[in-house]
């Protein structure tokens, strides 16, 4: 068995099957009304177009094809994705275009010109892969210059409440409403007098959203679920800085200070924006690692790749992190390795949270799941977004 390669010929890319897309998205459209989600403003699609969306849920793929149905829509997602047992049926059906996360992919977006000139709909997540917190990410100017190329009217879907109902760091469902609004972003007309650089601005603009934020404002609370999981996104307490949280399903609490947390009251962590304990720990990582810079950080870890269209366990060894980047130092499909990735071209560590760090490195993953400790991954994941500027600057 062989680490796949990538193909120097282009398969021609077609857009979903319409009688499938008919039914199986019209069962979406009734899963999704059922869960609570509802379509407040919906401006009138034309093709051939491109439709952004912001990305705070696992189910975000399902809220904008209920969106934008009965038309088809081709979106382009995360290579990882077509490789996992869960989400690449899926994927497969919806014909979906991967993508090889934070890398430039010319198939990619090839692949997308394909589909526009079939008067097609592209759908793209601009952020790349899910906010923890559910604040928008930054995006570097890789959409807009593919806007710019395309020469298409620009459709936004905004999603909000969607990280409440299903958060990124569970599978539980938390029984809530969901909104989204389509609207109409950018003409043709507007979109070859802009430059780049505007182009950003009104994508960054449209999709502004700060979920906990929105919450408080609007006064939209979920049911009480399972929070397991969520003490390894918020993994210190707010109150004392106690590293370590302790989860009894619905309930969180500090052992030290016995600081709690019972439910999502309006975007709040106990008494605390939930946001403000998020940043909190990031200034924290921060801090320690501005004023102790010769820091090295060491985690044993399992390490998954992909292997015959699969994403499968390959090894085990230690992930270290210093101030110039990352090292595996271990098993890898049964050689012993020693991997270096500079920091100065990764912006970010995507994560799973509460599980695993990834990088990709032309069309390989390297997927870290840490063995103990598991809150480590968004320790890093603020690390690495620090580094990254740091030498970047």
């Amino acid at each position: 068995m062989k680490t796949p390669k990538p193909s120097s010929k282009i398969s021609k890319v077609k857009r979903p099957n319409p009688i499938l897309y008919l039914l199986l998205g019209g069962l979406l459209k009734l899963f999704g009304y059922f869960k609570g989600h509802r379509i407040m403003i919906q401006n009138k699609i034309t093709r051939p177009c491109i439709v952004l969306s912001n990305h705070t849920s696992f189910h975000d793929f399902i809220y904008t094809t209920n969106a934008v149905y009965p038309k088809r829509i081709t979106y382009i997602a995360a290579d990882k994705l077509l490789y996992q047992s869960g989400s690449k049926p899926f994927l497969k059906l919806a014909r979906a275009i991967p993508k090889s996360l934070f890398e430039t992919d010319l198939v990619a977006v090839r692949k997308a010109f394909d589909i526009l000139k079939q008067n097609g709909i592209i759908g793209i997540f601009p952020e790349g892969q899910i906010s923890a917190i559910g604040d928008t990410l930054p995006f570097n100017t890789a959409i807009a210059k593919l806007i710019k190329k395309a020469k298409v009217d620009v459709f936004v879907a905004r999603h909000r409440n969607a990280y409440f109902v299903n958060p990124p760091w569970s599978k539980k469902t938390f029984k809530g409403r969901i909104t989204t609004k389509v609207l109409r972003l950018l003409t043709v007309e507007e979109v070859n007098s802009k430059t780049i650089e505007e182009i950003h601005e009104v994508i960054s603009l449209a999709l502004h959203n700060e979920s906990a934020k929105y919450c408080r404002e609007r006064h939209m609370e979920v049911k009480k679920n399972d929070y397991a999981n969520l003490e390894n996104l918020i993994y210190q307490c707010p109150n004392c800085n106690h590293l370590g949280l302790e989860n009894h399903k619905t309930h969180i609490h500090c052992p030290k200070c016995q600081f709690s947390f019972d439910g999502f009251e309006n975007g709040m962590f106990g008494n605390i924006p939930l946001e403000e304990a998020f940043y909190h720990q990031r200034d924290l990582v921060e801090k320690e690692w501005n004023e102790y810079p010769d820091t090295v950080y060491q985690s044993p870890v399992f390490v998954e790749s992909y292997q015959d269209n699969q994403l499968v366990l390959a090894g085990e060894g230690l992930l270290t992190m210093d101030q110039k980047g990352y090292y595996y130092r271990g098993t890898h499909f049964g050689k012993e390795v020693d991997l270096f990735f500079s920091a100065k071209s990764i912006p970010t560590l995507p994560s799973d949270i509460g599980r695993n760090v990834q990088i990709y490195e032309g069309k390989q993953l390297y997927q870290f799941a840490f063995k103990d400790h598991v809150y480590q991954a968004q320790q890093y994941v603020f690390r690495s977004e620090y580094l990254y500027r740091v030498l970047n600057q």
